[in-house]
């Protein structure tokens, strides 16, 4: 099974004062004319960061998975009474970086274990100002799912190698949410960017053949279809926050569980019971040290749980939940589901409006007020129905193609009955 679903690359941070940042720029440099490992680029002024001056360090030859930015500034803040103007940033491909040369399966939360053994010895060759990976914070996080078209139930199963490309005709028919805009009009992408999220949805196998000719991955790649959803730092402060207030929440509320536990085993007379209290109340608030509080957080970052939860949000904003429908058969399954005619005729009409004009964002740029309130209902209802808002070309031959998540889940499942009837614990007739 190639379809896969978590996170490809991510990247973390490091402030660093002026003396460190020389320090360190002067290591990268030892490290180059020594092991002609790395190159040291300079990058041209970022927009929001003109007094900044950029560098990019790379390794020669072959991917490792890990690459470096370094960043010098006049500007910068007080952590711990130093002044902080300059940073350094790893950006990290965890399968690359762990030895497994995967370019199209994602990697999952129990990666990060590995990352850490492979960062440190890594940064311990450059320099001692590289410290260690739970110095690090969260800067980035690229989350995505891997669809294996392949995998889906296509009929005319002829039509099969014609489905990548068919399916991204389709995606780029899809939403716009607000506050994103379309950028990158590659044929083979549907590229979203706002302040804080990129939404990249993408054939693997063009990306790869454009850009990695040589790949091991670029044949298994062709029927890959990637859907991404990058954390920029002002969205993954965001979640961090939240994420820091739930703990918050969770610790207080066991401690108040566990001295309520605690009167109550006094009472009860049952020996050592306030001991055991005091105990467990320390553990919860005695101190941790910053680098585990970093590496939970991280881990809570990247859970499957987390995954899911974005790639579901993100992707029903702008693919849209339901199936793949022609335009006659939708309409019959609108007529089939919904008692209400005056329902019907919306619904039927929001389809052919969103055929007419080339997609759901084009439709919607033709409407305000009600009118766009009214489209915005019918998206709704189509998705409580199952239908894609968006419906497949007469002339293709194809009458159906399934949901990609629907259809990722639906063969997680199949995965799962295959290897609880492997190991015995369900019969051959489960399959």
């Amino acid at each position: 099974m190639f379809s896969s679903m978590g996170y490809h690359t991510f990247a973390i941070s490091m402030s660093l004062t002026q003396e460190e940042a020389d320090l360190l720029f002067k290591d990268f440099k030892r490290y180059r004319d020594k092991t002609d490992e790395i190159c040291i680029i300079e990058c041209p002024k970022y927009k929001k960061d003109p007094f900044g001056r950029h560098y990019e360090i790379k390794y020669s030859g072959e991917f490792k998975g890990i690459s470096w930015r370094m960043r010098f500034s006049n500007r910068g803040f007080m952590i711990n009474d130093k002044f902080m103007p300059c940073s350094v940033k790893a950006v990290i491909n965890p399968k690359i970086l762990t030895g497994e040369k995967s370019y199209i399966i994602a990697a999952h939360a129990s990666y990060l274990e590995k990352v850490e053994r492979a960062f440190n010895a890594e940064a311990q060759k450059i320099s001692p100002m590289l410290k260690r990976f739970g110095c690090y914070s969260l800067n980035r996080l690229d989350y995505c799912i891997n669809v294996d078209v392949s995998e889906m139930e296509i009929y005319p199963a002829g039509l099969r190698e014609e489905l990548p490309e068919k399916i991204m005709e389709l995606i780029k028919y899809g939403d716009i949410p607000k506050n994103f805009s379309e950028e990158y009009k590659e044929k083979f992408q549907f590229y979203l960017k706002s302040g804080t999220v990129v939404i990249n949805c993408y054939w693997k196998y063009f990306e790869l053949a454009k850009e990695f000719d040589e790949c091991i991955d670029l044949k298994k790649s062709y029927d890959i279809i990637r859907f991404e959803v990058q954390y920029k730092y002002p969205k993954v402060c965001e979640t961090l926050s939240k994420i820091k207030k739930e703990f918050a929440k969770y610790k207080s509320d066991m401690i108040q569980k566990l001295r309520c536990q605690a009167i109550s085993d006094i009472d009860n007379k049952l020996d050592g019971a306030d001991m055991k209290f005091k105990q467990t109340v320390e553990m919860l608030k005695g101190s941790v040290s910053d680098d585990m509080i970093k590496k939970m957080y991280m881990l809570s970052m990247m859970s499957d749980a987390k995954c899911m939860e974005v790639i579901k949000k993100y992707f029903n904003k702008t693919v849209k939940p339901g199936f793949y429908y022609t335009f006659d058969l939708a309409r019959r399954k609108i007529e089939a589901d919904v008692p209400n005619w005056e329902k019907v005729t919306r619904l039927t009409n929001a389809l052919q409006l969103i055929r007419d004009e080339g997609g759901i964002a084009r439709a919607k740029a033709c409407m305000q007020d009600r009118e766009l309130e009214e489209f915005r209902g019918s998206l709704r209802d189509l998705a409580c129905l199952g239908i894609n808002p968006v419906t497949i070309p007469e002339e293709w031959g194809i009458q159906v193609i399934p949901n990609l998540l629907d259809a990722y889940y639906n063969k997680l499942d199949e995965e799962h009955v295959r290897e609880k009837v492997k190991s015995g614990f369900l019969g051959a007739g489960a399959l």
